[in-house]
Order: structure tokens, then sequence, then C-alpha cells
């Protein structure tokens, strides 16, 4: 009983031994990751006024280097959904204060290997847009114009305001038999770097 005991106990602290090891490494897969050719990046963004003056719109340059099983996923019929996240919050001194917009904007890339062509398929009311090339939907997507996202009323005149932008993949929209995988492998966690900057309204 002794020795079951021993055994028990040893094992329980090679298992927490292991679990320490895994948090400690994890930041350098992260880095190995990323030295491996693949994840997203916001180069650039601004929040600009319109025509109008009455809204606000979002301009972005983004990165999109999707990794090789996410890629095979794609081509051989699995939809993958993006999420653009903006949050906007008033700023004072070094602190942001209060949150004005908290927004998710989700889009879904799609293959039809019949006629061999990718789309981008919004969840608003803009049209899906298509494409002969995989290339083609990446430089298009990763090229962000005049998007609306907040009307310039909500924001006082003179004030600063922080926004942080983010992109990633929603892992929880792949198919129920690939989340498993996809939750455990680092190639399916695509997502970017918070992208943060001030304007004055």
């Amino acid at each position: 009983m002794p020795n079951e005991m021993s055994l028990e106990h040893n094992l329980i602290l090679k298992l927490r031994s292991l679990m320490v090891l895994s948090a400690l490494l994890m930041p350098l897969v992260s880095t190995w990751v990323n030295a491996d050719g693949y994840g997203f990046n916001i180069q650039r963004a601004e929040l600009l006024l319109d025509e109008s003056g009455q809204m606000y719109t979002l301009d972005a340059d983004i990165d999109y280097r999707f990794s090789e099983p996410a890629i095979d996923a794609l081509r051989n019929g699995v939809p993958l959904d993006l999420v653009l996240h903006l949050i906007i919050k008033q700023e004072s001194g070094w602190w942001w204060r209060k949150t004005l917009l908290d927004e998710k904007f989700s889009y879904r890339i799609d293959y039809h290997s019949l006629s061999k062509f990718y789309q981008i398929i919004y969840d608003n009311s803009t049209p899906p847009r298509n494409f002969v090339s995989f290339n083609a939907l990446l430089e298009t997507m990763g090229s962000i114009r005049g998007m609306p996202v907040m009307q310039s009323a909500l924001l006082k005149q003179g004030e600063r305001y922080g926004a942080i932008l983010t992109v990633g993949l929603d892992i929880e929209s792949l198919p129920l038999p690939l989340r498993p995988v996809a939750y455990i492998s680092p190639a399916w966690h695509l997502s970017s770097p918070q992208y943060k900057w001030t304007f004055v309204n």
C-alpha cells in the first residue's frame, strides 16, 4: 500500500512538472510558429471621416499568411471564418476610460472546387466576391478601405480616443470533427497582435 501511494505521488509530481514545462515552452513555440512563415499581421490601421463627416470608416492593411493545414482544409471544402475586432475607448491621460465601441466584423472565405474559384462572403449586405486565385483573395482581403464602423456624433469634438484592432481565425466555426485538432495545433491559432493607435475627433 505505501508503495502504491508512493508511485501515485511520483506520477502526480511528474504530471505537474510536464504542465509547468509546457507553460514555459509555449512562448518558444509561438516564436517558432511566427518564424515558420504563417500568422496574421496588421501593418496599418486608421479611422477616417467619410465625405459627409457623419461616419467614421476603417482603413487597414493586413498581411494574411495562412498555415499549410488551413490552406489544405480550405481547398478540401472547409470554409474559414475570420473575425475583425475593433475597440474604441475614450482616452484620459495614461488611462483609457469608457468603451464606446466593441464590435466584431465576421467574414468567410471559401473554395469552390468544381468552378475553381475562391470567395469572400461577408456577414452584411455586401455581396460575395469571387477570385480566380488565393493570392488575389488575400490581396483584396488585406486591403480594407472605407468600412463604416461608427457614427462621429457619438464622439465628443476635440476629445482624444484610443483604438485597438485585431483579426483572427474563428476556430469555433470549424466543423466539429476538426476542432480538437485545431485547438491543440499551433498551425490553426492564426491571429494578429493588437494594433493600437490614438486619434482626435
